[in-house]
């Protein structure tokens, strides 16, 4: 029997439906992953002209892992309106049933390299909550390092207050 790989690329224009159903099961099966509010208005045209525009900029990238065809798992940056254009803000998901396999180790060393070498980013960022300690250790592994003072309370998607921590690192 052949062995599976699992790919890491950008995503692609005909990955438009699978992308949206792969973040609708994420946020259903994890409470430290948040989805994007109307996420679950958009159709797959709208999702179609997002990945494409999102390709044409050095600020903002979509990565899929792939297993066969079908999308396992994610990781984006997306420029920061909030500090400077020359910021991203870093998100990485999973599917549960593929958590420690490293994937989102995978996945966050392609954000890494893209934003090294092909966009025009100085800083990435990122939001984690406390009770994630593997992302924590991950993210900390990988270079980044606490940009806050101490912990504050972010909303999870069930409502519940949690501590988290902003992380980043330069690129």
């Amino acid at each position: 029997m052949a062995e599976e790989v699992v790919d890491v690329r950008p995503a692609e224009v005909a990955d438009a439906a699978q992308l949206l159903a792969l973040l609708a099961q994420l946020g259903r099966e994890s409470n430290t992953f948040t989805v994007d509010e109307g996420i679950e208005d958009l159709s797959e045209t709208d999702e179609q002209a997002q990945i494409e525009r999102i390709n044409g900029t050095t600020t903002n990238i979509i990565f899929v892992a792939t297993l066969d065809s079908r999308l396992i798992g994610v990781s984006t940056v997306q420029a920061s309106t909030d500090f400077s254009a020359a910021q991203g803000e870093v998100g990485v998901a999973v599917l549960k049933e593929f958590w420690g396999m490293g994937l989102g180790t995978a996945l966050i060393e392609e954000v890494l390299d893209w934003a090294r070498n092909y966009s025009s980013l100085e800083r990435l960022v990122l939001t984690v909550q406390l009770r994630n300690v593997r992302a924590v250790k991950l993210y900390q592994h990988l270079g980044f390092e606490n940009c806050t003072a101490t912990s504050y309370d972010v909303v999870d998607p069930t409502g519940k207050r949690v501590p988290a921590i902003d992380m980043g690192i330069w690129v």
